[in-house]
């Protein structure tokens, strides 16, 4: 496994495996609220706050952010998948980790009410 930037760490590695694990178990959250905000607002991303929990064993806490914010952001990686992402099967999710760290990744959910 490599990126743009070369081979990407053990712990990169690991961090991404647990961020796809999270994102699988809520994905019967994430797929609905994507769909149903692009419907509304058009393109954007969820955004979830990993940092926080406010009730313990209830969720963290996310938003959807609509393409023009996610413009006004500094993140290309960003930009570009919700530019990209097909809104029948994907949606973009924004994960915000501690120490100011986030992963972004284009999910496909085109299983979701086959």
């Amino acid at each position: 496994m490599t990126a743009e930037h070369g081979k990407i760490p053990d712990w990169g590695r690991r961090d991404r495996q647990r961020d796809l694990e999270w994102i699988r178990e809520n994905l019967h959250i994430f797929w609905p609220a994507a769909t149903d905000a692009y419907v509304e607002l058009g393109r954007g991303a969820i955004v979830v706050d990993t940092t926080q929990q406010p009730i313990p064993g209830l969720g963290n806490p996310f938003g959807y952010f609509t393409q023009a914010e996610i413009e006004q952001k500094d993140d290309e990686d960003a930009k570009r998948m919700v530019r990209e992402y097909d809104p029948d099967g994907e949606f973009v999710l924004v994960m915000l980790k501690p120490k100011d760290l986030m992963s972004i990744y284009r999910v496909q959910a085109r299983w979701q009410g086959e």
